[in-house]
């Protein structure tokens, strides 16, 4: 099961692996500010390990090191020559994991075996975890306060703040500007007339458009299989088991469609991703995120 962390994300995913397995509470994310990078991140890690010790519990703080930027991490600015090489391997970045995981795995921005603390989860037993589980929560929570100023009750519920932030920034800054809602239009016209569904021409929707029918796609063979909750919320995606025939006949279709997509988008998504991307920088300073 993919869980898509905020409406950034998943615009992001469209053109990239950055973040598409995240979880609001594990994958905090890296900023940058007017003098340089941000050292909350940091900042928060080391409070929250300051706090497990005083509970009782062993815990590293960590923040991963920024990898070689790759060809997935440079289509967020919207060049087309990149977005076409990506997209010509991973579509939307929907069945991709499915048909080439290995490739998958590659380009995530670090594994669990990165992560200092999955030995320490993994030696606890399941009462132990439990307790740990509510501790590390609540440290989370203090931390963020302690140096962003942030009061959530819980990291889900920072998870629900962030959301609501981006949504109300991107409706506002995105949604609401003349030029993207002219570029979004003349692209939905596009979009529908090599026959793909549009809902919605607003900016935000035709640029996450693609990966939300393919995703709904996966979810209802998900579904079939029984490997999908009835009621899981549209930002979460879950992953069938298919043979790899299978698999790659899925891929090639999204291939296809995220190629056509692009043809139509080519002068949308260099105006629309640089934008977005200030807003997610902006709110990942904001609440001491650092970027997957």
């Amino acid at each position: 099961m993919l869980k898509r962390s905020t409406l950034a994300v998943t615009m992001l995913c469209a053109v990239t692996l950055a973040g598409c397995a995240s979880s609001p509470e594990a994958q905090p994310a890296k900023t940058t500010t007017v003098s340089g990078k941000s050292d909350k991140p940091q900042r928060i890690q080391s409070a929250i390990a300051d706090c497990m010790k005083q509970k009782g519990f062993r815990y590293v703080a960590w923040v991963p090191q920024p990898k070689p930027e790759t060809d997935t991490e440079k289509a967020v600015s919207g060049d087309y020559e990149v977005m076409k090489r990506v997209r010509s391997k991973q579509g939307f970045n929907v069945f991709y994991p499915v048909a080439d995981p290995a490739s998958f795995k590659k380009q995530a921005a670090y594994s669990r075996d990165d992560d200092p603390n999955s030995p320490i989860r993994d030696s606890l037993s399941k009462a132990q975890l439990v307790s740990y589980s509510k501790v590390l929560d609540s440290c989370n929570v203090k931390a963020l306060k302690d140096v962003t100023g942030k009061v959530v009750k819980s990291m889900d519920d920072e998870y629900e703040q962030y959301e609501k932030a981006y949504k109300a920034a991107s409706d506002r800054e995105l949604n609401g500007d003349p030029k993207l809602i002219e570029l979004a239009a003349t692209m939905g016209d596009c979009v529908k007339g090599k026959g793909y569904r549009v809902d919605s021409v607003s900016p935000t929707s035709m640029a996450d458009r693609g990966w939300r029918e393919f995703s709904a796609q996966m979810n209802a063979i998900a579904k079939k299989q029984g490997q999908a909750e009835e009621d899981a919320d549209e930002n979460t995606v879950y992953q069938p088991k298919l043979p790899q025939a299978a698999a790659n006949q899925y891929l090639a279709k999204e291939i296809k469609a995220a190629l056509d997509d692009l043809e139509c988008g080519k002068d949308f998504y260099p105006a629309f991703y640089p934008r977005a991307g200030r807003i997610g920088d902006r709110l990942d300073s904001e609440f001491g995120r650092w970027k997957l």
